[in-house]
């Protein structure tokens, strides 16, 4: 291994030019991988590429958009033509439109939502699945959701398509387990910093009152995508939230109390 997790494996990271995708990317570099990524904008492709410049291997980041079946058979041509094998795919991108009443209800706001966060990774996956199975790679597929595939946002575009990827990951690890190939997926909480790189204050965060560092997401983006941790795990969402979804509105209460 080269006391690297992912030392020679070449990971395919979807829209991964800012927050959770290029944490994925550095974290997955830091531990050998050659990394291929795509993201819409060319300058958030072209920092990404300079900081990955610091970790040896082979780092490419290609424009496109995971809404545009176009633009994926492009991207796959692209592999192809230069004989790049996958061994881990991540599909990280996706959008939220954050309409809550279903009086304004958008027939192209789920259209979109459902291009970017279910159908355009669908297609990607079958692509990259069938690359997978023609040179017998025994690979990796880790699909981003989120907890509000579970929990209630006010965001029904958003968190249905969210659900939709939780039973996608359960149906591909059947299919793809005849093949040795695992599917898993990431399900966090709020990711984000500020401009100064600050977390966020968040009260409904159980663990450290504050919104998530993106880097522990990327961090167990690598233990679903490395053989020595996750031979076995298949089927798996694993949930990073700081407990904001054990949150109910008698914790504020019971923590208050004082031991008698």
């Amino acid at each position: 291994m080269d006391n690297k997790l992912l030392a020679k494996k070449n990971v395919l990271i979807t829209g991964a030019g800012q927050n959770i995708g290029r944490s994925i990317a550095l974290e997955m570099a830091k531990e050998g991988a050659n990394i291929f990524f795509t993201d819409i904008c060319g300058t958030r492709s072209c920092q990404l590429e300079k900081e990955l410049e610091n970790y040896p291997g082979n780092h490419k980041g290609i424009v496109s958009s995971i809404q545009k079946e176009e633009d994926i058979h492009a991207l796959c041509k692209y592999l192809t033509r230069d004989n790049i094998k996958i061994d881990i795919l991540v599909n990280n991108v996706g959008i939220q439109y954050e309409t809550t009443s279903l009086d304004d209800f958008s027939i192209k706001e789920w259209h979109d939502t459902y291009a970017a966060n279910v159908f355009g990774p669908m297609i990607l996956t079958k692509n990259i699945s069938q690359m997978m199975k023609k040179h017998s790679i025994h690979g990796s597929i880790i699909f981003l959701t989120s907890i509000h595939q579970w929990e209630v946002v006010r965001w029904p575009s958003y968190s249905s398509s969210k659900a939709a990827l939780g039973m996608i990951i359960e149906e591909l690890a059947v299919e793809l387990s005849r093949h040795k190939i695992r599917v898993n997926g990431i399900a966090p909480g709020w990711v984000a910093k500020d401009e100064k790189g600050h977390l966020f204050e968040e009260k409904y965060s159980l663990l450290h009152k504050s919104s998530i560092d993106p880097c522990y997401i990327g961090r167990t983006a690598v233990y679903l995508a490395s053989d020595y941790f996750s031979l076995f795990t298949t089927g798996t969402i694993i949930k990073i939230d700081g407990g904001t979804s054990l949150y109910n509105n008698r914790v504020d209460q019971t923590s208050s109390h004082k031991e008698e």
